[in-house]
């Protein structure tokens, strides 16, 4: 089976060992030379409207057993007066950032852009913040110019998401895509605390963002990196921050409400997060791989999505421990189709793969 990588897109190659050992999701990881990291990507503290300094957060989830974290306080109060008055809190973020990261845990300095009428939009790594008072909000545009120039600290990459996407009225201009962002903005809530914004993020790939899953805690209180926040999943050769940000480039990561579970979704041996150009009678073979060892048994669900907000078909079973599923797309008409895996378990929606994208040419 063949096919034709997307100029602009890296995908991993899986080259299978049809065995069933090898079919097991830590075998395909590993031949891969991957891992499985967890971590939360929105936390407040007192330097905005939550408790605390970054530094009893972050310190909080690496005791927790989160991999990697990131501090994103409201771009609007850090010159401002908060509850904790640390001068320069910016500058202050990133030190205590540094302190905390090490060969087990990296912490990441952010921000949130947090319009009350177009939404909220976390920034990573960039070496300088901004907010909605500074940029204004009648439309996304000034903040998305912000962000296509925002400078990156050292070699780092600057990254954006989509956070809780709909609940603000005006929600990013409806979505328009822009095409200066693709390489920027890479990933979209679809879990934050307790809600679910699986259809904010179809309607978003509708409409051309190629924009990976991922679920996030977002509190404003003083429990970081508990397990009954939902997290994120990424897929990466190592625990550094350059593999971390590739990771989330390349959208191989998955929202997860379950501390323990572990997604894979592959098409034609390509990563999730690949663009795929087949010919004109290829067909895209989807692979999902589904493992949680902490689940206890009852039904499970998993769901192909694809575009329209489309149900494709569904594999139902018992239990989420080793769960493999197949399923073969026939060649599409022209345009770009993308793939999405929801895992359901007792009824209650657990995770969401970030999409493979396909174009028959």
């Amino acid at each position: 089976m063949t096919y034709h990588e997307h100029p602009e897109a890296s995908p991993q190659h899986l080259l299978l060992d049809r065995s069933p050992q090898a079919l097991t999701l830590p075998h395909m990881l590993q031949a891969r030379h991957l891992r499985l990291f967890y971590g939360d990507l929105h936390n407040h503290t007192g330097y905005s409207d939550g408790f605390g300094r970054p530094e009893d957060a972050l310190r909080q989830m690496r005791a927790r057993g989160l991999h990697f974290a990131a501090i994103t306080d409201h771009g609007e109060f850090f010159d401002r007066d908060t509850a904790i008055r640390d001068a320069s809190k910016w500058e202050a973020t990133a030190r205590q950032a540094a302190a905390l990261t090490d060969g087990d845990f990296i912490a990441i300095r952010g921000f949130e852009w947090s319009s009350p009428r177009q939404g909220h939009s976390n920034v990573w790594c960039s070496a300088e913040y901004t907010g909605y008072h500074s940029t204004g909000d009648t439309s996304m545009h000034a903040f998305y110019e912000w962000l296509a120039r925002a400078q990156p600290m050292a070699s780092t990459g600057v990254l954006a998401s989509f956070n809780h996407p709909g609940r603000e009225v005006l929600c990013f201009d409806g979505y328009v895509f822009v095409p200066a962002l693709d390489d920027r903005i890479v990933t979209l809530e679809c879990f934050n605390r307790g809600d679910e914004y699986g259809d904010a993020y179809f309607r978003a790939l509708d409409l051309g963002w190629h924009v990976g899953a991922i679920g996030v805690s977002d509190h404003h209180g003083d429990d970081w990196g508990s397990p009954a926040f939902p997290r994120a999943g990424v897929l990466a050769p190592s625990l550094m921050l350059p593999s971390l940000q590739e990771a989330l480039m390349a959208r191989q990561v998955f929202a997860t409400r379950s501390p323990t579970l572990a997604l894979l979704l592959v098409g034609n041996d390509a990563l999730m997060g690949s663009r795929l150009q087949l010919s004109p009678q290829e067909p895209l073979m989807i692979g999902v791989w589904c493992h949680d060892p902490a689940a206890k048994r009852g039904r499970a669900r998993l769901e192909l999505w694809t575009n329209g907000r489309t149900l494709t078909t569904v594999h139902e079973t018992r239990g989420l421990q080793q769960l493999r599923w197949r399923v073969t797309i026939r060649p599409q008409k022209a345009g770009e189709h993308w793939f999405v895996v929801r895992v359901l378990h007792h009824g209650m929606t657990l995770a969401y793969s970030s999409p493979i994208w396909a174009r028959w040419l």
